[in-house]
């Protein structure tokens, strides 16, 4: 019986590493192109990164997101938003050229992404040239992480991360 158990663990070894989501991969002399849980002792292997592992659900709060939000993106714009209870949204971005987009609307909360259709929206390039959009358009912020007084979110390809703005002070 021990020694079935003990051949049982010796089995699943293999399996732990392929559990922690460690796979190496490499090209022997002819070309051939290998992929395996260890990389052989003899040979530079190369570790491959997997991407959609799954993280932790974002939890966010309704109740907790209405306010007043100010911060920066990754590319260096700053924004203010301004989430209501009553489901009405405000937003300026003031872009690193000194242009500024303003837009008001609706927002909704699914899961942890906010989803935004706006009423108007307006651009004020730094050139001068103002334009305002006669369409609706729809916004989807895909929120990284969530708390009380700060989030992160992704609106297309810039990332923001801003901070609840406290008026009681």
């Amino acid at each position: 019986m021990l020694q079935r158990l003990f051949l049982l663990i010796v089995l699943c070894l293999p399996l732990t590493s392929m559990a922690a989501g460690k796979v190496y991969t490499w090209t022997d002399e002819s070309g051939t192109v290998h992929y395996a849980d260890r990389p052989p002792a003899d040979i530079e292997a190369e570790e491959i990164e997997f991407q959609g592992k799954k993280k932790a659900p974002v939890s966010v709060n309704e109740g907790t997101l209405a306010g007043q939000w100010y911060g920066r993106s990754d590319k260096g714009s700053e924004v203010k938003l301004t989430f209501n209870e009553n489901g009405t949204i405000t937003y300026t971005q003031t872009k690193s050229d000194q242009s500024v987009f303003n837009y008001q609307g609706l927002w909704s909360l699914e899961g942890s992404s906010i989803s935004v259709i706006t009423e108007f929206s307006q651009t004020a390039p730094a050139n001068g040239d103002f334009k305002r959009s006669p369409e609706p358009m729809q916004y989807v912020y895909n929120v990284l992480a969530f708390g009380n007084n700060s989030m992160e979110y992704i609106i297309e390809s810039e990332r923001f991360t801003v901070s609840r703005i406290d008026f009681s002070q």
